[in-house]
């Protein structure tokens, strides 16, 4: 079963050819797009761009997520804008997630916030990319219609060392894993599909000319 580890700039500077050597890891989802105030508002994660290029240089397969916060289309769609900035030009062999874990979000119903990560995910499909939701197990439960969402993979993140009932693709079940070459704690993931046989097969790898 393929292992995924999942980073971003609180894991600092990762030594890539370590974590291949470790054979502990089958694939990265990287971090992309956020929102603080400490970067100015919609940002691209920092390390982003050097995580990528190691892993690409380490022979690992790779994916990346964005962490929304958007409540609204104006918000969502300069999201997905630096998104599709830290996207192009580079080939993924793992899905693209959104990421639908803020609190923030339930100012919106759970239909509402549906709909919302509906039209971002498919806007990553028709990039020609290969879309996927994460969240929660009680985030999936209280605050977003999950029956509108059925289009796409499920990444779910539960801590409690059984596997979800919900259907997904990825479970996210620790977020205390060790792996050498990354100092710290790291969320680790089993996948439950072979991502990037079924994405090279479908030839969503690299996003399309516009």
């Amino acid at each position: 079963m393929p292992e995924i580890m999942d980073v971003s700039r609180w894991q600092g500077n990762i030594d890539w050819k370590k974590v291949k050597a470790s054979g502990k890891i089958d694939g990265v989802m990287l971090r992309t797009v956020s929102t603080s105030t400490a970067y100015g508002g919609i940002y691209i994660d920092p390390t982003f761009e050097k995580n990528y290029w190691g892993c690409v240089e380490a022979g690992l397969p790779v994916g990346a997520y964005y962490y929304t916060k958007g409540t609204t289309i104006d918000y969502a769609t300069k999201e997905l804008a630096k998104l599709k900035v830290a996207l192009e030009g580079k080939t993924f062999t793992l899905p693209i997630a959104v990421d639908v874990e803020d609190p923030f979000l339930k100012a919106l119903s759970p239909e509402s916030l549906a709909q919302l990560i509906k039209m971002e995910a498919k806007q990553i499909e028709k990039w020609g990319l290969y879309a996927m939701v994460y969240t929660y197990t009680n985030f999936a439960d209280t605050a977003l219609a999950m029956h509108e969402l059925t289009d796409f993979d499920l990444w779910i993140a539960d801590y409690r060392s059984k596997r979800p009932s919900r259907k997904h693709g990825m479970w996210q079940y620790t977020n205390k894993g060790k792996i050498p070459g990354v100092s710290g704690p790291v969320d680790l993931s089993h996948a439950y599909k072979d991502y990037p046989a079924i994405i090279q097969r479908a030839g969503l790898s690299r996003m399309k000319e516009v």
